[in-house]
């Protein structure tokens, strides 16, 4: 029933000077541009969703798919309360409901460059519209360069409206669920969405966006993706995937 790589590398250098240990981190930083962007929400209390988390792990071993997991929270009251669910990935996820004119959300969807869904659990359905839209997160050509902590991400003159967002994301966790419909499940969530804002608008004018990576080490996150969206909820136009 439907419900209604590369990770952080603290790499510690040691050199003796003059009988005294230095210790320094060094992060193993990288990102690149994807060509889709897939978007899965889900939810540790749905007995649906463990199929849909398995694709989404399967999808982003291409690295020309961004596949993002959005734990919601509207199944808590079943008897687990989701260790990742935000009310800010329910609101994303009514958003698209309007968009998609749905008459209502469910669990697993998969939402495809911000311009269709699927059930999050039909490999046929999803690996179809991933082909539809192809190369939609590449129509706008994005630069960017590391500068220490800080991530430089250059957007191009053009012409439209979009949204620029940021989710911060985990690269892997493992849950012990201990209740609800996957009671006795160990399940991995990949791409984990922890916190997503916005950093402006984008009107078609060339400018430099300003990313604080120490402050997304400093709350434990290990990778964060940028998305710029037509008329905030809308079809991707370019995303980035930063891996810290």
């Amino acid at each position: 029933m439907i419900k209604l790589y590369v990770n952080k590398l603290a790499v510690i250098c040691t050199a003796v000077l003059m009988g005294t240990t230095i210790a320094s981190a060094v992060f193993a930083q990288s990102a690149h541009q994807p060509s889709t962007v897939v978007e899965l929400y889900t939810s540790q209390g749905c007995s649906s969703c463990p199929p849909a988390d398995k694709l989404l792990s399967e999808l982003i071993k291409d690295d020309s798919v961004l596949g993002l997991s959005f734990a919601v929270t509207y199944w808590d009251y079943i008897g687990w309360k989701d260790t990742f669910g935000s009310p800010d990935n329910d609101d994303r996820q009514v958003e698209y409901r309007g968009r998609f004119n749905s008459r209502y959300v469910y669990t697993p969807q998969m939402v495809i460059g911000g311009e269709a869904h699927a059930v999050g659990s039909d490999p046929s359905a999803v690996n179809s519209l991933i082909q539809k839209h192809a190369d939609h997160a590449k129509s706008l050509p994005l630069e960017w360069a590391f500068d220490g902590d800080r991530l430089n991400v250059v957007l191009p003159a053009g012409s439209g409206n979009a949204t620029i967002w940021l989710a911060d994301i985990d690269r892997s966790n493992d849950v012990d669920i201990r209740r609800g419909e996957n009671t006795g499940r160990i399940i991995t969530y990949h791409n984990v969405v922890r916190k997503i804002r916005t950093l402006g608008e984008w009107a078609g004018d060339a400018k430099t966006i300003v990313l604080d990576l120490a402050e997304m080490r400093a709350e434990g996150r290990d990778g964060c993706a940028l998305i710029i969206q037509q008329d905030g909820y809308g079809p991707i136009l370019a995303a980035l995937e930063v891996m810290l």
